[in-house]
């Protein structure tokens, strides 16, 4: 059967414009409302300043730039919050939606498929589609919310306030895969804390996935059967956390900043807690800045896969990964299809998928250049500054706060491009384009 495209090209295209155009105005727009008197305890803050701390907080990365804790005020730290969780909620509807319907042809079973995952007799609509997605979202981060509240106050002994606040801000910022945290420290002060670093992963973990999979969780019933999406993002994601904690826990098992000397059952959380918080996240119960530099190397190649698409992370996500290194491995193969779980994936597929890792390579490599221009750094803490912007991490060596206004700028365009520009991209690559009549010669080339 003939794919039919159920919106035009050119409308898909001012779509893409309009999601590019709303958070820009967004991220302008908190940036104004931070710079207001009330907002910060000295009573002013910078426009560069204001506007990194906008945009980190809109595309959920968690990069600061002053500290969240002792800068900003109540109402500041309220309006941070509020900007984590429209930039979360929104990329989130706004991902789903176009990368089920928008991002590519659709096929009437998928038209199917999506009515079916709200209601066998409905047709779909996007009202439902956003307050499906905003009530799942909201029961999350309550869950989350009331676990730490109830830690903070009876464990910890916080005041009710205060442990209201904390488990609040923090279920939202881990939820949102943001990274933000009211702690100078972020959260080192739990590192050996089971139930609050299994909250946040979780939060993390689930918020990471993308509503896509947590629908077809939901409707597991219904639908009776997952869809290849859904079993990439699975897999994935288990060989990144588990893969990821293994090597962690081997890198820094014998580190004395970081895990030498720690209780073992503390290594492994750790280790487990790293892994997921550097697939977007954020947080880190250990200091980042003590790592070793093959441990740094290997969570900048975390960040950079980082979440699965329809999600609250960033990356060139989990799919895409996953099909460019079956494209790869199936090309050494000497095979001309792409298989997954027994599937063949469209020929233009791995296309799209190599053109958007090759696009996030030298988007990074071009702004590392130019932090090791504009700062006195090392090579892996430009590196691993620049992967955590674009991959909307969070995750510093310890750089950012004395970082010179052209690199907030340059951190600022990887946050931005890291949440949107990618998906954009994808969304362009899959419009009609008109076919090329002119015949050209054909002629090789020696390559490798």
């Amino acid at each position: 059967m003939k794919e039919i495209p159920i919106i035009s090209s050119k409308t898909q295209k001012q779509i893409g414009v309009q999601v590019l155009a709303a958070f820009a105005v967004s991220i302008l727009t908190g940036t104004l409302l931070l710079m207001i008197p009330q907002m910060t305890t000295a009573g002013r803050i910078s426009f560069i300043d204001a506007l990194f701390t906008s945009t980190s907080a809109i595309c959920v990365t968690g990069l600061i730039v002053k500290d969240t804790a002792s800068y900003f005020t109540d109402l500041g730290k309220s309006l941070i919050l509020i900007l984590i969780q429209l930039g979360g909620l929104g990329i989130m509807t706004v991902g789903s939606l176009f990368g089920l319907i928008l991002g590519r042809r659709i096929l009437m079973k998928d038209k199917f498929y999506i009515e079916s995952s709200f209601g066998p007799k409905q047709p779909f609509v996007v009202t439902r589609f956003f307050a499906t997605i905003a009530a799942v979202t909201g029961i999350i981060e309550f869950f989350g919310f009331i676990i730490l509240f109830l830690v903070l106050h009876f464990k910890y002994l916080y005041p009710l306030k205060s442990a209201f606040t904390f488990g609040l801000f923090h279920s939202v910022s881990a939820f949102n895969n943001a990274g933000f945290s009211l702690y100078p420290n972020n959260l080192e002060g739990f590192t050996s804390d089971f139930v609050v670093n299994i909250v946040i992963m979780l939060l993390i973990i689930i918020g990471g996935i993308g509503f896509p999979v947590i629908a077809e969780i939901i409707n597991f019933k219904r639908i009776r059967k997952f869809s290849l999406h859904a079993k990439i993002v699975f897999l994935m994601t288990g060989i990144l956390i588990f893969g990821g904690a293994l090597l962690f826990f081997i890198f820094e098992f014998n580190n004395p900043q970081t895990l030498c000397g720690k209780p073992l059952d503390t290594k492994i959380i750790s280790s487990f807690f790293q892994a997921v918080t550097a697939r977007t996240a954020g947080f880190n119960t250990l200091k980042t800045g003590s790592l070793t530099q093959h441990t740094l190397f290997f969570l900048t190649f975390l960040m950079f896969i980082g979440a699965s698409p329809g999600g609250t992370g960033g990356g060139i996500k989990t799919t895409t990964f996953a099909i460019v290194t079956a494209g790869a491995l199936s090309s050494l193969r000497g095979r001309t299809q792409v298989v997954l779980f027994k599937k063949k994936l469209p020929n233009n597929l791995f296309s799209r998928a190599l053109t958007i890792t090759f696009t996030a390579i030298m988007l990074i490599l071009i702004a590392t250049i130019g932090l090791l221009v504009f700062e006195k750094c090392s090579l892996i803490e430009a590196l691993f500054e620049v992967t955590s912007a674009f991959g909307t991490v969070g995750l510093t060596t310890g750089i950012t706060f004395s970082l010179t206004t052209p690199s907030k700028i340059i951190l600022i365009l990887c946050m931005y491009i890291g949440r949107i520009g990618i998906s954009t991209l994808a969304l362009t690559l899959a419009l009609r384009t008109s076919e090329d009549r002119i015949v050209r010669p054909e002629e090789s080339a020696t390559i490798g």
